[in-house]
């Protein structure tokens, strides 16, 4: 795949953010990033955040609202559902209205205010059994969070001017007042709590710093081009061994950490070998994807300055 025009070239910094799920994981980093450099605006639902607007995505009123008040230039939807995959499969309709019907009234107000719209996305839009992925390989999403997914892209595809795609998966940072703990904080609490900590070594994929995904999000909201863009980071890892690794690290105990070696039979299904080729973002984009080790170190981190 070639792709090298010049990034001056396709560079317009938007002046005006909009972020939904701006209290998230991947909402407060891209918050934190654009504070004191650009206006942005952010909002929660239920877990309020200081500074932040309340919006209910689902509701057609309360986003005309806000786009009437911001009159964004970039909106960056990060909004997700507490328990993401498992909750989508058990709560259907719930899972259409928040990942597709959500995606598209907020892309027709894009439309409308000629706002640039950045959807986040995921690898689920893929089964895993052709990994690595580019992002023009064929989809085959194997649950209902995956193809809500590729149907908001789809839409976003073909009805919006100004679209950006991210698609990523397994964002990790420091977030301790989340209800639904990333695979770094479920790691970190248990083994703070010196308890066992079951670790599949039968799902592979691409460990992704927070920090750096909202770099990299923001860069690509500002790129005068449209399309859909890889961007995780650099080490295709099984999450046993990702966990290991951790503790080595650390410095924790990963005689704690547990290997699970075969797949439950009332798991939801969803890619096993899941590894996003981000060769497109590499070759227009500064950003730089830390590989598993790099971002495990910048978590610790935050653990520390959140800690001191």
């Amino acid at each position: 795949m070639e792709f090298s025009p010049s990034l001056k070239e396709t560079m317009k910094v938007p002046q005006k953010y909009l972020i939904f799920g701006a209290n998230g994981l991947i909402g407060r980093a891209v918050g934190k990033q654009l504070e004191g450099k650009y206006e942005w605006f952010g909002t929660y639902h239920r877990k309020k955040g200081p500074g932040l607007i309340n919006v209910d995505i689902t509701s057609v009123d309360s986003l005309k609202e806000i786009f009437d008040e911001v009159k964004p230039d970039c909106v960056i939807n990060c909004a997700n559902l507490a328990g993401g995959v498992d909750f989508c499969e058990r709560h259907p309709d719930l899972a259409e209205k928040f990942h597709l019907e959500a995606n598209i009234s907020i892309g027709k107000l894009c439309e409308k205010h000629d706002s640039k719209m950045v959807l986040i996305s995921t690898d689920y839009v893929f089964d895993g059994k052709d990994a690595p992925y580019q992002e023009d390989n064929k989809p085959n999403p194997l649950n209902i969070y995956g193809r809500l997914k590729l149907e908001a892209e789809k839409w976003l595809v073909n009805n919006v001017s100004k679209h950006i795609i991210v698609r990523t998966t397994n964002v990790f940072g420091w977030d301790p007042n989340t209800v639904t703990p990333n695979y770094m904080m479920n790691l970190y609490r248990t083994i703070q709590d010196n308890k066992q900590f079951r670790a599949p070594s039968f799902l592979w994929g691409n460990p992704t710093y927070v920090g750096d995904l909202a770099s990299a999000i923001i860069e690509l909201g500002s790129i005068e081009m449209n399309g859909v863009f890889h961007a995780v980071g650099s080490s295709f890892i099984n999450r046993y061994d990702w966990a290991i690794k951790a503790c080595k690290i650390a410095g924790w105990d990963e005689s704690l950490v547990i290997e699970m070696i075969d797949v439950p039979e009332n798991m939801v299904p969803r890619p096993l070998r899941s590894n996003l080729d981000t060769k497109k973002f590499r070759s227009l984009c500064k950003t730089e994807l830390s590989d598993v080790d790099n971002g495990i170190k910048a978590f610790l981190k935050e653990t520390k300055n959140s800690n001191s």
